[in-house]
């Protein structure tokens, strides 16, 4: 197409030229610049929605290959809801506390993990009685969640919103668990230490400002779970949190990884009743084992302004830093 864009713009300027002579040619590739740039403009909003390639800053990228997407949710419900899941329901009332894009790179052997922030405003589908899209509403991402039985479907429909909130990158799988598997994950990691920054001590008198803990079992859920009694009440301020806990965690956890072969099976299989996933557990094993080698590039967030909404607090992402993140995660330039 880009060969065939450019041939047609040299016929184009020849045609011009004998025509009306280098004042008319001035005047059209003028034109013909300016309208090219709105085209790119426009499509720069639609930033990836082409074959899954991109045009950004004057460069046409293409998704690298190698890839691997795994869309993790924290569900702000206890395990023994999920056994009330109906695939018939249209809505349910679980929501995705916590979203996490994991970005796995086979060729570099290393990953990165993208936070998203749930009161991200997006578009989201609503789900008919076959599952299909009946419909779309701008929400915030925790609540794709609700739309469906609060299973595979509504995790599907979470992976959609997350995807089209991200210029459609492709995202190939999901996991997803409740907020009682933090406890039994910090307790197999053998606790989890973290630094105490804001005053917790309306939830846990021990997590007093500036001071260093190992948290075990409840603690940790309430260290990642707590928000409104906490600092300024921001989901903002409750995603640092939980990403010193992840950070701390996946230290705790990679170490044990190294040193017992089969403690990524014991994982797998301790989360299998807390998680909902389109990953079988021997998948899941297999995938923490190889991830144990690899290089974590760290935990990343995108940049944003949170704004008192009607009903809910909202997020608003900087959408060219957003672009720019999404090109660098998933893209190379074309050659």
């Amino acid at each position: 197409k880009k060969k065939t864009g450019r041939s047609f713009l040299i016929a184009a300027l020849l045609v011009a030229a004998i025509g009306g002579g280098l004042f008319g040619l001035h005047a059209w590739e003028k034109r013909e610049l300016q309208r090219e740039a709105e085209i790119i403009s426009a499509r720069s909003q639609d930033l990836l929605r082409t074959n899954l390639t991109a045009y950004y800053q004057g460069r046409w990228y293409r998704l690298r290959e190698g890839l691997e997407t795994y869309l993790i949710l924290g569900i702000d419900k206890f395990s023994e809801r999920l056994d009330t899941v109906s695939e018939g329901d249209l809505v349910n009332d679980l929501q995705s506390d916590f979203l996490m894009l994991m970005v796995v790179d086979r060729d570099l052997e290393n990953y990165t993990a993208l936070h998203i922030n749930r009161d991200t405003m997006a578009e989201i589908n609503r789900l008919g009685y076959s599952g299909q899209k009946t419909g779309s509403v701008t929400q915030q991402l925790a609540l794709s969640h609700t739309y469906g039985s609060g299973g595979k479907d509504s995790c599907r429909n979470s992976a959609q919103a997350v995807s089209r909130y991200l210029f459609d990158v492709p995202i190939e799988h999901y996991y997803a668990v409740t907020m009682d598997a933090i406890p039994l994950l910090t307790d197999l990691a053998g606790g989890v230490p973290v630094h105490v920054e804001d005053d917790l001590t309306s939830v846990d008198p021990d997590m007093k400002p500036g001071t260093d803990i190992i948290l075990h079992g409840e603690q940790a859920l309430k260290f990642v779970r707590s928000r409104m009694t906490v600092a300024d009440g921001t989901n903002l301020n409750r995603m640092s949190r939980q990403r010193e806990f992840i950070d701390s965690l996946y230290n705790r956890l990679t170490d044990k990884l190294r040193n017992n072969e089969r403690f990524a099976l014991t994982l797998a299989n301790s989360l299998a009743d807390y998680s909902t996933s389109d990953l079988i557990t021997d998948e899941l094993a297999q995938l923490a084992d190889r991830l144990k080698s690899y290089s974590f590039s760290g935990i990343q967030t995108i940049a944003g302004e949170t704004r008192e909404g009607p009903v809910h607090i909202e997020f608003y992402p900087d959408e060219e830093a957003l672009r720019k993140q999404v090109i660098n995660l998933f893209f190379e330039p074309e050659q």
